[in-house]
């Protein structure tokens, strides 16, 4: 039987304390879960690698998700290096033998899934994409509009390979989102 993609990509989100998965990361797992078996793909790749302050993957947390919701080990393949957003796609491509012509339905929250298209798109990817909903509160309202600022990134040429942000942009992040970020850190 044809499927419409060739794979599911999932993509994760920081763990919680204690490595536990958010609200956040079970709706994600969910929603990719509906997907597989309504037979979108015949395989999830569960990308997220290990963030600063955490002992295990994103990945790792995602295939015991993945299982517990019934999805076979067989169907999932791991990619754990990951730390943003285009690392999650060229890696996912690497894992499923290159880019070039790979259909995949991208899986992520509503307020990310546009940016985790266009850059599904940039790594060479024929992507579509389906939202894991989420309550609209204030947290999900700050995530919104910073992905209005990873966007201008990605669509700036600044989220590829040996590229970054320009010095000046990043205290016009500190303005607008009221926080510290470091030179040389990583786009989202």
């Amino acid at each position: 039987m044809s499927r419409a993609f060739d794979a599911i990509v999932l993509l994760g989100v920081e763990l919680g304390a204690q490595d536990q998965p958010t609200q956040e990361l079970h709706a994600r797992v969910q929603a990719a879960a509906q997907a597989y078996a309504r037979g979108a793909a015949d395989v999830i790749v569960a990308s997220g690698g290990r963030l600063p302050g955490h002992q295990v993957a994103e990945a790792t947390v995602m295939v015991r998700l993945l299982r517990e919701a019934g999805v076979p080990d067989a169907a999932v393949v791991p990619e754990d290096q990951s730390q943003n957003t285009m690392e999650n796609m060229r890696f996912s491509a690497q894992k499923l033998g290159g880019a070039r012509g790979k259909r995949v339905l991208v899986v992520t929250s509503d307020y990310h899934l546009r940016r985790a298209v266009l850059t599904a798109r940039r790594a060479g990817l024929r992507a579509k994409g389906c939202a894991a909903a989420l309550e609209h509160d204030d947290s999900w309202r700050k995530k919104r509009n910073q992905e209005l600022a990873y966007t201008v990134d990605l669509l700036m040429g600044w989220q590829d390979e040996g590229r970054s942000r320009p010095q000046w942009t990043y205290a016009l992040f500190d303005a607008v989102f009221g926080h510290k970020t470091k030179k040389g850190e990583k786009n989202a």
